[in-house]
């Protein structure tokens, strides 16, 4: 009650302040003023009993009144008229705003029928977007399946595209390796190939206190030229006819190996493919340290046999014993021929002396080997076959009891089985 005081109060103020005042004024002036005016008039008529259309004083008063307050009806009317707006549609357009009013409930419905009508259209538009939507969300997942095959196999298509490229590569190079290959299995049965694959054609020393590239040049140059010498001794040629050519990268670390600090070096002059007469030689340098292996008259291997070895068993032991001291020289850092492996051999005439004196040697004997000069990690292993005749066998190393010898050997025949062997260590 306390809330609801002050809002009727304020509504009631509201309503006071909306009403035409002054309308209701002028009608109460007007209608005053025609009561006076008809009350006087009717007042004078009936004191001189005045009578209409032949009737009597009384009927006649009460038509005066009558028709005073129709006057003061119509006045009433005609001010208000002046006065509103509202009054004058009222009574000369109330017809027309009822058939307005008629005409606008029937469009108002008409409306509400149409937005009725409408709503539902909506909500089956609504309906079919939805539809639409999950259409739409379907395709797009569609799509972008669609799309990750795709580029899945745009990406398969390009690793195939690549893989065929790299295999159309591999077919060029293997054709041109065929045709390597054919044309040198045709050099080759002509008898033309100068020097294999990865072959030794050359070495050259340098020596200590090379500290220039002019130098290492001038070593460089010497070994071109022996590599040139022989690529035309083995193809019958002219030196100044062969064409040389030297691969930049291995001639720069060579470069760099030689000028990194002071030392004995060897380099070696490779091929890294067969060469055919008349074909450019491509040479690939190698640098090695050098150092001092074995010093001249040093003993490198010793055999000691209880009997008399026939000329087969003398040879046989030798080969054994080279071959032992080629595995030997490589463990301790000789460099060996790429090609055949070996560090060094002895001239023919050499080792079939050597055969004989140890053939006709008497039992017990002793072979050395030693080195026939100063013998560098380059190489190669220069001996001489030294033979020693009526040795004693008792103070023998240790060692040489492990040995087999070939006194049984000489028994079934087998000069395959090695003697009792001092090695240097």
């Amino acid at each position: 009650m306390g809330k609801g005081g002050p809002l009727m109060e304020e509504s009631l103020w509201e309503l006071l302040t909306e009403v035409n005042w002054k309308m209701i004024a002028l009608t109460l002036l007007a209608g005053g003023v025609l009561s006076i005016i008809g009350d006087r008039v009717g007042m004078r008529f009936a004191k001189r009993r005045v009578t209409l259309f032949n009737l009597r004083p009384k009927y006649t008063s009460s038509i005066l009144t009558a028709c005073t307050g129709m006057l003061i009806s119509l006045c009433v009317i005609a001010i208000l008229a002046v006065v509103s707006e509202s009054v004058r549609t009222s009574l000369f357009s109330m017809q027309f705003i009822q058939r307005q009013i008629v005409d606008l409930t029937r469009q108002l419905q008409d409306s509400r029928n149409e937005q009725q009508v409408s709503s539902l259209l909506i909500v089956e538009a609504q309906q079919q977007l939805t539809s639409k939507e999950k259409e739409l969300a379907a395709k797009e997942t569609e799509l972008s399946d669609l799309q990750n095959r795709a580029d899945s196999l745009r990406r398969t298509t390009e690793e195939m595209q690549a893989e065929r490229d790299r295999l159309a590569k591999e077919r060029a190079t293997l054709e041109e390796d065929v045709n390597r290959i054919r044309t040198t299995l045709g050099k080759l049965q002509e008898g033309r190939i100068v020097a294999f694959s990865d072959e030794r054609l050359g070495q050259e020393v340098i020596p200590e206190g090379v500290t220039t590239e002019a130098e290492a040049r001038r070593y460089l140059d010497r070994l071109n030229e022996r590599v040139r010498f022989e690529v035309a001794r083995r193809s019958d040629a002219v030196p100044a006819s062969i064409s040389l050519e030297e691969d930049p990268e291995s001639l720069q670390n060579a470069m760099q190996r030689i000028l990194a600090y002071d030392s004995r070096k060897v380099v070696r002059a490779m091929v890294p493919q067969n060469i055919a007469a008349g074909e450019t030689v491509r040479v690939v340098y190698r640098v090695y340290e050098s150092s001092l292996v074995f010093s001249k008259e040093e003993t490198l291997l010793t055999r000691v046999l209880r009997f008399k070895p026939s000329a087969e068993q003398a040879e046989t032991m030798l080969s054994y014993m080279l071959r032992e001291l080629n595995r030997m020289a490589t463990s301790s850092g000789i460099l060996n021929d790429p090609l055949t492996g070996m560090v060094g051999g002895i001239p023919a005439n050499d080792f079939y002396d050597g055969v004989e004196r140890l053939a006709a040697a008497k039992a017990p004997l002793r072979v050395t080997l030693r080195a026939a000069r100063d013998i560098y990690s380059e190489g190669p292993v220069s001996v001489k076959i030294v033979v020693e005749q009526n040795v004693s066998v008792d103070n023998l190393d240790s060692l040489d009891e492990d040995l087999p010898d070939l006194s049984a050997a000489a028994e079934r025949g087998d000069s395959s089985v090695p003697a009792k062997t001092t090695a240097r260590k």
